[in-house]
């Protein structure tokens, strides 16, 4: 049987280690350098012949330096005869480039996921993908694992009797409906109209909200400016203040995301550990581990079991 080796880039060492001890393997010893140019280096110090490789790398800010990376190690581990090689990348950076809007524009998700695929990925594992149409584009099996059932375990000891989740776009609503279902709450969905990539404008909210408390739930925070337009949407109609929690599997935290979650100003700013923790921190901000998701995951592919209970049944 093959060897389980589990090899972390440097986008989230922190989680590489908690997956490594969840599985009770050490990580395997690799070397990343920079050049002076900005070039990346690789190598990989110990044999990994014939082995299951698992490369952690979320493709995260910077979201290019680590997309070359988790495709330098790929071909490293590929040319030192890894018998196979998935990517679990617990965000997926470029998820969000699935269309062409304009018409002049590239599909980023298929130039990356072309790109893992020619470097060797064989498989990708990742968790609420912000399109599900990556798998489409890719090349290799994906696995789409979600974090909503960890972070719901959370909001359940948060959430007020009457709570509404509040999805701040179309694309939301399945995961505000998940959130809703664990949670005993009722649905509601912004209409909004994207303005520019750092703004939206909020149009019109569907659904009750007056004198009830509020969430706001969505796959990802980048700059905030959604969650702060779904806030002003969800005041305008009369919820209950304070927001109780913004909820989000993914915290990217860039650009105004601090200054926008203060004017928010929510009980508490709810998201998973699949990126690194924000510099400086959010306010208010909690993060749940997805350390035993991951490693639960790479165990039941390594031994060639189901994942279907670690998967959400509305993805």
């Amino acid at each position: 049987m093959m060897t389980l080796t589990l090899i972390a880039g440097s986008a989230h060492q922190v989680l590489a280690e908690a997956v490594a001890l969840q599985l009770g393997i050490p990580l395997h010893p690799v070397q990343i350098e920079r050049f002076p140019d900005g070039e990346t280096h690789v190598e990989i110090l110990q044999s990994v012949r014939n082995r299951d490789v698992y490369l952690v790398q979320p493709t995260g800010p910077s979201v290019n330096r680590h997309v070359t990376e988790l495709l330098l190690l790929t071909d490293a581990a590929k040319r030192a005869g890894a018998a196979r090689v998935t990517a679990v990348t617990p965000y997926f950076g470029y998820a969000r480039q699935d269309r062409r809007v304009s018409g002049r524009e590239a599909i980023g998700a298929k130039v990356v996921t072309e790109m893992m695929g020619a470097a060797g990925v064989d498989r990708l594992v990742a968790v609420d993908l912000h399109s599900a149409g990556v798998e489409g584009f890719a090349p290799f099996p994906v696995e789409q694992l979600s974090a909503a059932p960890a972070l719901s375990g959370r909001l359940k000891e948060l959430v007020p009797d009457g709570a509404v989740a509040i999805a701040p776009d179309l694309g939301a609503a399945k995961l505000a409906e998940y959130y809703a279902a664990q949670l005993g709450l009722s649905v509601a969905v912004v209409r909004k109209v994207r303005t520019s990539s750092c703004t939206v404008e909020a149009r019109q909210i569907i659904g009750e909200v007056r004198q009830r408390p509020v969430i706001i739930v969505d796959d990802m925070i980048s700059t905030g400016g959604t969650v702060l337009a779904a806030a002003r949407a969800a005041i305008h109609a009369g919820c209950l203040e304070p927001i109780v929690a913004v909820v989000a599997s993914h915290g990217l935290f860039v650009g105004p995301a601090a200054s926008r979650l203060r004017q928010v100003a929510p009980s508490v700013v709810l998201v998973s550990d699949s990126l690194p923790e924000a510099d400086p921190a959010i306010p208010r901000s909690e993060r749940v581990t997805l350390a035993p998701l991951l490693g639960e995951a790479i165990s039941c592919l390594y031994d060639g079991r189901s994942l279907s209970h670690l998967i959400r049944a509305d993805h």
